[in-house]
This record gives C-alpha cells, structure tokens and sequence, in this order.
C-alpha cells in the first residue's frame, strides 16, 4: 500500500507542473480576490450540477432558466476565463480517472443503466 501512496503521490505532483493545472490555479487565484464573483460562480456551478442529473423536461428548463439567471457571467472575461480552464483541467483529470478504472478493472458499468 505504500507504494500505491508513493506513487499517487509522484503522479499529483506531475500534475501540478501540468500547464493545465497551473492555468487553472492561477485564474482561481484571479477569481478569489472577487468575493462576490467568485460566490456567484459557487451559485452557478451548484446549480449546473443539479441540473446536468435532472433528465428530459426538467433538465430542458433548468438549463434554459441557469443561462437565463445567469447570463451575466457570459458576458464577464474572469468568469469566461475561468470556466475554460476548469474544463481543461478537468477534462485531463477525467482522462486520467478513465484510465486508471479501466487499468484497475474496476466495474464500472453499472453506472451505464
């Protein structure tokens, strides 16, 4: 088991030196010092995934009223900035997670119905 930690630990480290990872930190530092936008991202994001496990009509109309209530945020750099970093760096921490279930053989297709 120590040497699972040891090399999780090895791989989080590479991670941090990931442009990835650092573009992501940085615009999250940006965001911070906006207490009231960064609240409001907290807001939106909450609600975004609540909706995303709603399905047919629900999820049409939450996600109609979330661009709605929250248009501001498309029109705000920061916010803008910050959601295209969080999505490239969780789109290489979903690789990442794709690839060490499917290596480990962990069942997982029960998720799929």
């Amino acid at each position: 088991m120590n040497e699972m930690k040891q090399l999780m630990t090895e791989l989080t480290d590479r991670l941090r030196k990931t442009n990835e990872y650092n573009q992501y930190i940085n615009v999250l530092s940006r965001l911070k010092q906006d207490p009231e936008l960064y609240a409001r991202i907290g807001d939106y994001r909450r609600r975004s995934l609540w909706i995303q496990m709603q399905e047919g009509e629900a999820f049409i109309q939450g996600n109609n009223g979330l661009q709605k209530d929250f248009a501001d945020l498309q029109e705000n750099g920061l916010a803008n900035e910050f959601f295209a970093a969080e999505h490239q760096y969780i789109a290489m921490v979903k690789e990442l997670q794709e690839q060490f279930l499917e290596g480990s053989a962990v069942e997982t297709s029960f998720l799929e119905g």
